[in-house]
């Protein structure tokens, strides 16, 4: 890498598969050439190295024409793992799911924008393809990673958007990466999984980057705290799971969900009742059947995330709502488990 290059840019080497995005001045194409970012850790690499599986992964992913906005904003919250596009020019408003940078000390390696001049970043000021010494901005189709030599279609033919400006000109806002030889582009983890670039799903990346495209400087702001409405409401997904901020039962909306609200409190989290196990969803953390600390049968649990460092910064992502707590039985106490636990 060269010495202008900020080092937690998002950066993946294939060696270890641990490194993350950084950026340096050399050029890049589609179809070939030296690629200046990384990745960050990936799972199912090892099947993924033979070029038989590639097929779907050198192939550009379709973009359905979408309206783009008038006048659109992000907001990212790396405490909510949300990326928050709407239009300030109309009635566009959605919330989705993103994979932010691994964490060190405690912290995401995705930069927070009060590092920038304004409190924001920005997408690039042009839509041309070597804009600022051979960077572009808006990729429609991306595919290849190249790690000193070893090139590997890691991004999938899905579209990537990069930020403009230092300290970000080494970040973007690309696919998911994780399972990229599906024919979709692959599956996202949402956590703190990159180096520095923000994750999304295949869908939600295409949805972005057709609703943006078209607008050379679109406001990005990135965020340690979870977003909140001027009522004080967590922004989050449409769809809630375990874990997630609540006021009342009717934001829990997946099968058998409740909000949990402590004695003296107005937000709580979204759970379910269990008495040994729990569901879970794919790309979240693993959920674990907890005693529940407010009721006085022995056998009556309550459904919590596990502590992850990956999923929720071993609990630190809770602003408190549920804190690390080690070795919790199952009701039964058939098994224990290090969990997010609720107050009484």
């Amino acid at each position: 890498m060269k010495s202008r290059v900020l080092r937690g840019a998002c950066a993946l080497a294939f060696v270890s598969l641990a490194a993350g995005c950084a950026a340096d001045d050399e050029s890049y194409s589609e179809s070939g050439g030296t690629d200046d970012l990384s990745t960050g850790d990936v799972t199912g690499v090892a099947e993924a190295r033979d070029p038989g599986s590639w097929m779907y992964a050198t192939r550009c992913k379709d973009i359905p024409a979408v309206e783009p906005l008038a006048n659109p904003e992000i907001v990212v919250s790396l405490d909510g793992l949300t990326l928050h596009l709407r239009d300030r020019g109309g009635t566009y408003d959605r919330v989705f799911p993103i994979g932010p940078g691994a964490l060190e000390n405690g912290r995401s390696l995705t930069p927070t924008s009060e590092r920038a001049p304004t409190g924001v970043f920005y997408t690039g000021a042009n839509t041309t393809e070597f804009a600022d010494e051979g960077w572009g901005y808006y990729y429609p189709c991306r595919i290849w990673h190249d790690d000193r030599g070893v090139r590997t279609p890691v991004f999938a033919g899905l579209p990537f958007i990069r930020l403009s400006g230092p300290p970000t000109a080494g970040y973007g806002i690309h696919g998911p990466i994780d399972g990229f030889t599906a024919p979709n582009g692959g599956s996202l983890r949402r956590g703190y999984v990159s180096h520095g670039c923000v994750r999304m799903s295949a869908a939600d990346i295409v949805e972005v980057y057709g609703r943006i495209h078209n607008h050379p400087r679109t406001a990005v702001k990135i965020q340690q705290a979870v977003e909140r409405l001027t009522d004080g409401r967590a922004v989050d997904l449409a769809q809630r799971w375990v874990g997630a901020e609540c006021g009342a039962d009717s934001e829990c909306n997946f099968t058998g969900g409740v909000c949990r609200i402590a004695a003296g409190a107005t937000k709580g989290f979204c759970t379910l009742p269990c008495t040994m196990g729990c569901p879970d969803r794919a790309g979240e953390a693993t959920t674990f059947c907890v005693r529940d600390p407010a009721a006085t049968n022995a056998t009556r649990g309550v459904c919590v995330v596990t502590a992850s460092a990956v999923f929720n910064n071993t609990c630190a992502r809770y602003g408190g709502a549920l804190s690390y707590a080690r070795g919790v039985a199952r009701p039964d106490r058939s098994a224990t488990n290090d969990v997010c636990m609720p107050a009484r």
